[in-house]
């Protein structure tokens, strides 16, 4: 923030050499903007002194212009964040119908597989118009970009080396940094948050405060601001682990895994050893069903701390999506040995369990993960059908409309609410949850099996 008690300059207006008392904030005056009484005397912004006002305005003025500046650098992170959206949708649908795990192929029918050969036999026609309209969009996008900083003139600026007890406000914005980091270490978010803007002012370079607010506002859920941050930082140190990481892990979140995994890719290419990122990065893989490509990247992250609990417990989720359910629960014993109240590991060993047929040995572990958190949806959910497969159909139900109140879109939960009651023969109000689960994961075989069950069942 400027002081303006310290802005004790002089005229050079004709040489006046008075003070200067004025400022011109007319969007369309060519003149000096900084005058003096003579100034006012002589008629220098006669024609729109309504638009002059005292020095004392001026910090106002340049405040409002860098909130200004900041709303036009939201409003095009936004846009380029819708770019984004429809780039990922893109390559998720060329994935989704060009690829096809071998674990799945055995679960088409001969009409399914034909369909698919017609499909990937194409795509060597479409590859080359694909590839030519992207890069023609590209160049002309670069090509617009350049112009825009062309235009603006933001190559040419005289004004970047403030003296202003420059060195006094890095220091006390480094201090308020420190601050900001420990609330945020303590979980106390909106306190950090204040703390770092603070510091921001202060020094807007400061890219571990830039960074630190972006953590803050990730740990809040709020997943696209905090990547707004993340890019402030990274502007002023492209090569910050950390905000590339949590840029990644953002976008992860955010069910965009492709981008993600572009953006942790940049952080181990400076450090191949940053734990969270491999990890990060094996979640992505997972979430695109590459389970045996997330395991190699979790093995990497185990080379370097094998009692990395997060990675111990991924990898035995891996193995149990590869139907390894004896040897997934090897592995998540191994991270349970070293954090007992693991909720996810005790939660995912109540699943191998469950896959196993052995409900009550599930059920055992599905409860100690609720013990710790009554809200976690995959044990709430798990158990719901551990209770199915035991014929508890009530108590099946009200579990899993508990973790569907918690989370409406858990695929899972409504995929067991459909089959528990389809067991019960309420067929009609099985398809209601099948089709609710087939929205979001449209090409998931089973659900549309049992909807079709049901489906045929109705039509009896």
């Amino acid at each position: 923030m400027i002081q303006q008690f310290s802005l004790m300059l002089r005229c050079e207006k004709d040489d006046h050499q008075n003070e200067i008392e004025m400022v011109c904030q007319n969007q369309f005056c060519t003149e000096f903007r900084l005058l003096c009484f003579k100034c006012i005397q002589k008629g220098i912004h006669q024609g729109h002194l309504n638009d002059v006002e005292k020095i004392s305005k001026l910090e106002e003025l340049i405040e409002n212009k860098n909130k200004e500046c900041d709303s036009l650098i939201d409003d095009l992170n936004t846009q380029v964040e819708s770019v984004n959206q429809s780039f990922t949708q893109l390559k998720r649908g060329i994935r989704n119908k060009y690829q096809l795990l071998k674990e799945k192929l055995v679960n088409l029918n001969s009409e399914q597989i034909n369909d698919f050969l017609n499909s990937i036999i194409q795509l060597t026609e479409y590859k080359q118009s694909i590839t030519t309209i992207i890069q023609a969009q590209t160049k002309k996008l670069n090509h617009t970009f350049n112009d825009l900083y062309g235009q603006l003139k933001l190559s040419q600026l005289n004004y970047q080396q403030i003296n202003y007890n420059q060195n006094d406000d890095n220091k006390l914005s480094k201090e308020l940094y420190d601050k900001g980091q420990q609330l945020y270490t303590d979980d106390k978010y909106d306190q950090a948050i204040e703390m770092l803007d603070k510091s921001i002012q202060l020094n807007p370079n400061n890219h571990l405060s830039l960074q630190c607010k972006g953590s803050c506002l990730k740990m809040q859920d709020k997943y696209e601001d905090a990547i707004i941050w993340f890019d402030k930082a990274l502007l002023i140190d492209s090569k910050h682990i950390k905000s590339l990481s949590e840029k990644g892990q953002c976008l992860k979140l955010l069910n965009k895994y492709e981008d993600a995994i572009t953006w942790l890719d940049k952080a181990l290419t400076i450090d191949p050893y940053h734990i969270l990122s491999l990890w990060s990065k094996s979640q992505c893989l997972k979430m695109l069903d590459q389970y045996e490509d997330a395991i190699t990247w979790l093995d990497k992250s185990l080379v370097i701390d094998p009692k990395y609990v997060y990675s111990l417990s991924e990898k035995g989720s891996c193995l149990k999506m590869l139907g390894q359910f004896e040897d997934a629960i090897t592995w998540l014993d191994k991270a349970l040995v070293i954090d007992p109240k693991h909720v996810y590991s005790l939660s995912e060993k109540g699943s191998c369990l469950r896959i196993l047929n052995k409900q009550w040995d599930a059920i055992n572990f599905l409860d100690k993960a609720l013990n710790i958190d009554p809200k976690h949806v995959g044990s709430l959910s798990n158990k719901g059908d551990c209770l199915r497969s035991l014929k508890k159909y009530d108590e099946s139900l009200k579990l899993l409309d508990l973790a569907l109140s918690i989370n409406q879109q858990d695929t899972f939960s409504l995929q067991c609410k459909g089959n528990c009651l389809q067991d019960q023969q309420q067929y009609k109000e099985a398809l209601i949850y099948y089709e609710k689960s087939l929205i979001i994961q449209p090409n998931h075989l089973w659900t549309i099996n049992q909807k079709d069950f049901c489906e045929n069942k109705l039509k009896e």
